[in-house]
């Protein structure tokens, strides 16, 4: 066998292969058998006109990028519809609930040649973007062969998912030199396609959008505030779930001397918890405020029930210590932590951490974020920094400078779509 003729077949030959196994052990997973981009209710085609994008986000966490992303492109293209393809029945739920008004959300369909058309004959995407792995061979082709460019957004390039593009080369490269551009969060993630022969001209990096965030409050805002309370530790629970608040007051109340005249803000998940979560935290007969209320801190206030936006951000600069909700009981999908990273501030998160892991990752790594097991070990923490302001300051500036270099990374990706749809 010539090695061009082996050059040329061997794709071939890998992906009738990998088909056959797919049909075997059942990869289908709920794809739709005959590929048409139908939703949940019934729709076919999706709304709107062009120019139309192609979401692939795949799990719940890939919606942590694809939901603001969709919402950003219809604010910058009004009118435009969009699609999203998810592989899990969790994330089309949490995505029909979060855009099911915004965009048309459906199943990945089955990664066969008939399938792959027509789902993109139905679709009829003028342009795709897919989040985490690559489209997978048939689907890649497609696009290809209707001459549909799409980008490739790797937030992280991770060993884990990319042990079968290594390990199988003639099956899942293919893909990945069809993309028209990669984009990347890191400089490293770079270097890596770089070392597998990439084209530096089909690279670009644009940040994270995981780190992407708001620019933080004046820091000036934060001191007036510390100033005015009289310097009361101020530890921020950000988005708070229910059977959550309860369990982290009782932390508070065993903060030792001389920090007992601590300052709880909580700001609940679900702001419209608020009137049920005073009532429930009267009885541990603590001075409660509760900021739509209108009603004012004074030095008898311990908790200070934050559902007012407006207030966020001057409190969140401000504190001692940010504690993430959502992450001490199971079944949640836990805080985002990039404004309080952002904001400078150093962050505590419990032991179900299911969301915004990634981000989380990168701040752990940085030194920002530190994970306490239980509730005693979160008291602990929480003691260490306070009796240690120095170390909270170190922490919550290392987590300044490691999403710094992210902020505006949702605004170049959405760039680098419209430069690929206007070469």
């Amino acid at each position: 066998m010539t090695p061009a003729f082996s050059q040329s077949l061997m794709p071939t030959l890998c992906q009738t292969l990998y088909l056959g196994l797919a049909r075997l052990v059942g990869w289908t997973g709920h794809w739709h058998a005959k590929g048409d981009c139908r939703d949940a209710r019934g729709r076919v085609t999706a709304r709107g006109q062009a120019p139309r994008l192609w979401l692939h986000a795949g799990t719940r966490a890939g919606l942590d990028t694809a939901g603001p992303l969709a919402q950003a492109w219809q604010v910058r293209h009004p009118g435009a519809g969009v699609i999203i393809t998810v592989r899990t029945q969790a994330a089309l739920v949490e995505a029909e609930a979060l855009l099911g008004d915004e965009a048309l959300v459906t199943y990945l369909p089955q990664d066969t040649p008939a399938a792959a058309r027509r789902f993109l004959a139905s679709a009829a995407p003028d342009i795709a973007l897919c989040l985490g792995p690559a489209p997978w061979p048939a689907l890649s082709r497609a696009l290809d062969q209707g001459e549909i460019p799409w980008l490739w957004l790797i937030t992280r390039i991770l060993p884990a998912p990319w042990r079968w593009l290594d390990r199988l080369p003639c099956l899942f490269r293919p893909a990945l030199d069809r993309a028209e551009t990669l984009l990347v969060g890191h400089d490293d993630d770079s270097e890596a396609l770089l070392a597998r022969d990439v084209a530096e001209e089909r690279i670009r990096v644009t940040g994270s959008p995981l780190l992407d965030h708001d620019p933080p409050p004046e820091r000036k805002a934060a001191r007036r505030l510390r100033s005015a309370l009289g310097g009361r530790p101020i530890l921020f629970f950000e988005g708070t779930e229910p059977g959550e608040e309860e369990l982290l007051t009782g932390v508070c109340r065993h903060l030792p001397a001389p920090f007992e005249r601590w300052l709880m803000v909580l700001a609940p998940g679900d702001p419209a918890r608020a009137p049920a979560l005073a009532q429930r935290l009267a009885r541990f007969q603590l001075g409660l405020a509760v900021a739509s209320h209108g009603e004012a801190l004074t030095p008898s206030t311990h908790i200070y029930l934050l559902d007012d936006p407006e207030q966020r951000g001057p409190l969140l600069a401000a504190a001692d210590a940010v504690v993430l909700g959502g992450t001490w009981v199971q079944g949640h999908k836990g805080a985002d932590p990039r404004a309080a990273a952002a904001a400078g501030r150093g962050i505590l998160y419990g032991p179900y951490l299911q969301r915004h892991r990634e981000a989380v990752r990168v701040l752990d790594t940085a030194g920002n974020a530190r994970q306490a097991a239980n509730v005693n070990n979160l008291l602990a923490a929480l003691r260490q920094w306070l009796q240690h302001p120095g170390e909270a300051e170190a922490a919550g500036r290392r987590g300044r400078e490691a999403v710094a270099p992210h902020q505006g990374a949702y605004q170049r990706v959405l760039a680098g779509l419209e430069r690929q749809l206007n070469q």
